[in-house]
């Protein structure tokens, strides 16, 4: 297995001390990120524009607003809320600030993911037998379609590039992997193998060539790459003892790479060419 992490030029995009800044979305012109903090003292979205380093906020509530993704175009924000009680989804138009929520259930929805062709929400949710499972989400028409059904968690699910697999992750007694789902068959295939090593947050490069994840093989979580098939796999970056590397983005183009990294009560994002 090879690891670059020496290699790569990464440096700090973003930091506040003592608070959490997570899950960072990298717009199409490379010059905004939508991340979730908690510098509030609630989970809120916000919008961090690189180049003044400045950061708007998206929700201004007491409620916590989490797991926030952009569609491909940018127009849309999805995200978690517990506004109305329970975690729930909701999409916000950036065009004119509207909100819309999209799902109404008594059990967790979470992990909310745009397909690449801006039709779908991929999320996870608890309704039904009480274990995280994948649905996917209509946005013109509103329905919802159950794609898996598990007693294990299946979580942060993913399309591919030409939306044919889908990649997730796979919690329960006896396993914690990644895992790819085939559309066409539903066949689903282990490609990390490593049962008893925390995985976490995979996602497709943009190519689909690659899919990126967190791992703790090493002891702490660290960024690494594997193909779809489960070979080449490769380890990014290495965490210094107490550190987390995690919540890996890969940006449109190809070239930077996104991610958490947690020093203590601090988690910042963090960019590498790649």
């Amino acid at each position: 297995m090879t690891s670059y992490a020496q290699v790569m030029d990464c440096k700090t995009v973003y930091r506040v001390n003592g608070k959490e800044s997570a899950y960072p979305r990298l717009s199409n012109d490379n010059k905004r990120i939508l991340f979730q903090s908690n510098a509030s003292g609630k989970w809120q979205i916000s919008v961090l524009d690189i180049a003044l380093n400045q950061v708007r906020s998206i929700t201004h509530d007491t409620s916590n607003n989490n797991f926030p993704d952009w569609s491909p175009d940018n127009k849309l924000i999805a995200f978690v809320s517990n506004r109305d009680g329970n975690e729930e989804i909701y999409l916000l138009n950036t065009a004119d600030s509207s909100l819309k929520r999209v799902t109404n259930d008594a059990g967790r929805d979470i992990h909310p993911y745009f397909s690449p062709d801006e039709n779908y929400i991929l999320f996870n949710s608890t309704r039904g037998n009480g274990s995280l499972d994948i649905y996917r989400y209509e946005i013109k028409t509103g329905k919802t379609l159950r794609l898996t059904n598990t007693p294990d968690d299946e979580t942060c699910a993913r399309y591919s590039p030409d939306m044919k697999h889908i990649v997730y992750l796979k919690n329960g007694p006896a396993i914690d992997d990644v895992f790819t789902l085939d559309i066409s068959n539903f066949l689903s295939d282990n490609i990390t193998k490593t049962a008893s090593i925390t995985d976490g947050w995979p996602v497709y490069s943009p190519d689909g060539k690659w899919i990126y994840f967190s791992s703790m093989e090493s002891g702490t979580y660290c960024i690494y790459r594997v193909r779809p098939d489960g070979t080449g796999k490769e380890q990014i970056t290495k965490a210094k003892e107490g550190e987390e590397d995690a919540r890996v983005f890969i940006s449109k183009d190809g070239g930077q790479m996104f991610y958490n990294k947690r020093k203590g009560t601090t988690i910042e994002i963090i960019r590498c060419p790649i």
